[in-house]
């Protein structure tokens, strides 16, 4: 049957075998979680989003991953936690590691298999998405499908890719990697390590070693991180006005936002801008 104009690309969409498997990466990450990677992740949640907007909340966590976010919101006090993603792998993933953490909490949470497309239309207080939205192959409708799961002044957390001179390098190496076998994928990290860590410690006049050792970004390890860089397809890009006049024509105003520092150029990567922005 022909599928009227749309419905193809819908379909596309919704399917996570067209994406990166994520979820393979998160299923092996989770056994690495430990009480310092809880932390780092409370600690970079509060700096996005400030502790007094958290309490009694409603949290809505679009491609959840390893659950380490949501962890992070249950440990600052949320009141109750939707977690989605499309890939079943990662949803498990949250799953197990709520269950582990939260055995004696009084949080209410739920884990499901769901594209940021087909989310119920329930509202939250919070709606918080780092580093997937970028992912879902229509970067701007998955946004505006996002935001609107925004309550009345309620706040929506987002992290897009910074646009940078090399994301059209980028978007070609993500769909190359996303699909090439294993032994390939390991030799593109290894080279793409030493690269990063070696231009980062003659930047910051650091040991590469040391950098690498030290790595804990959000909570993350260096190894599982690389591969999400290098495997994350689909890939969109956005400058920080694009995303500012996008989000605000929906009826919010923006809170704060962090930059990435010294990515613009994309050499090593793009980086992630973090927004955060308040339901008018």
């Amino acid at each position: 049957m022909k599928l009227a104009a749309g419905e193809g690309m819908m379909s596309h969409l919704l399917n996570a075998e067209t994406h990166f498997a994520f979820g393979e990466n998160w299923q092996s990450f989770v056994k690495l979680i430990d009480d310092q990677r809880i932390a780092a992740a409370e600690t970079d949640l509060l700096r996005l989003l400030g502790r007094g907007d958290l309490a009694n909340k409603s949290f809505l966590d679009i491609g959840s991953g390893s659950g380490l976010s949501s962890l992070a919101a249950a440990r600052l006090g949320v009141a109750s936690i939707m977690a989605t993603d499309i890939d079943e792998n990662s949803t498990a993933a949250t799953r197990s590691l709520l269950q582990a953490r939260l055995l004696d909490s009084n949080v209410d949470w739920t884990a499901r298999v769901v594209s940021v497309f087909d989310l119920p239309q329930n509202q939250y207080d919070v709606v918080y998405s780092w580093g997937v939205l970028h992912h879902t192959g229509d970067m701007w409708r998955a946004i505006r499908e996002a935001a609107m799961r925004v309550k009345p002044g309620g706040l929506f957390a987002i992290a897009i890719y910074a646009k940078t001179s090399l994301c059209g390098f980028w978007r070609a190496e993500k769909a190359f990697y996303a699909h090439a076998p294993g032994f390939v994928q390991a030799c593109i990290r290894a080279i793409y390590s030493v690269w990063h860590f070696t231009i980062t410690a003659l930047a910051t006049r650091r040991n590469p070693f040391t950098l690498a050792k030290q790595y804990n970004a959000r909570g993350m390890d260096k190894g599982h991180d690389v591969h999400d860089w290098l495997g994350g397809y689909p890939y969109e890009s956005a400058t920080p006005e694009e995303i500012r006049s996008f989000v605000s024509d929906l009826g919010f105003e923006l809170v704060r936002q962090n930059l990435a520092p010294g990515k613009r150029h994309g050499l090593l990567a793009s980086g992630c801008d973090e927004y955060l922005f308040r339901r008018t």
